[in-house]
């Protein structure tokens, strides 16, 4: 191979990889934007779930973290003070694990390789993730369970409310609908036990 061969095949591999990198960043700074709206979206959102009975009514932000606590002018007087702590427990419990479930689902897509083919020999992003979670996050159904066998038995049914609050304080229910009109109970009544 001649010189000038050499050279010219030395600059067009140069300027693959440039191109590579110019690809590269600008999907960065495309992601890095789309982060940030995600980011403060998730923000601004609250996750409201109330008791089935209605008593408990539980406000966590985004992250799971409790930001406000209501209890119904009835729930000292259907439960003992241990029972009652075990419902808020279970309903916060219920809350955060809504919170948790929904942000990872809306930030997954940023843990996942971009559509270009990487530097060999350079790790990516997913690498750098752990495989599992740290903290195992609280199922909400099986929350919504556990309180449901541990109630008293009572002749109404009453439905569980999970609703979720964005920015401009519109609501959307977060409750498992789909679940439950998979089971044939489409608006999520609960038998009293």
């Amino acid at each position: 191979m001649s010189g000038r061969d050499e050279s010219s095949d030395l600059a067009a591999r140069n300027a693959a990889l440039r191109n590579q990198i110019d690809d590269m960043l600008a999907d960065l700074r495309e992601r890095t934007a789309q982060l940030q709206e995600k980011q403060d979206a998730a923000a601004a959102k609250t996750h409201e779930v109330t008791s089935e009975d209605g008593v408990i009514t539980v406000r966590v932000d985004a992250t799971g973290i409790v930001q406000q606590l209501s209890l119904g002018p009835k729930a000292f007087e259907r439960a003992t003070p241990e029972r009652l702590a075990e419902q808020i427990t279970s309903v916060i419990r219920e809350a955060t694990g809504t919170a948790q479930r929904e942000l990872r689902a809306e930030f997954a897509s940023f843990t996942e390789s971009p559509g270009f083919a990487g530097v060999p020999g350079i790790p990516e992003l997913p690498d750098f993730l752990p495989t599992r979670s740290l903290v195992q996050t609280p199922d909400p159904a099986a929350e919504r369970a556990r309180r449901a066998g541990n109630r008293p038995h009572r002749a109404a049914r009453k439905p569980t409310r999970s609703t979720s609050s964005t920015a401009n304080g519109s609501k959307e229910a977060t409750g498992d609908r789909h679940e439950h009109a998979a089971r044939g109970n489409p608006l999520g009544w609960q038998e009293d036990r």
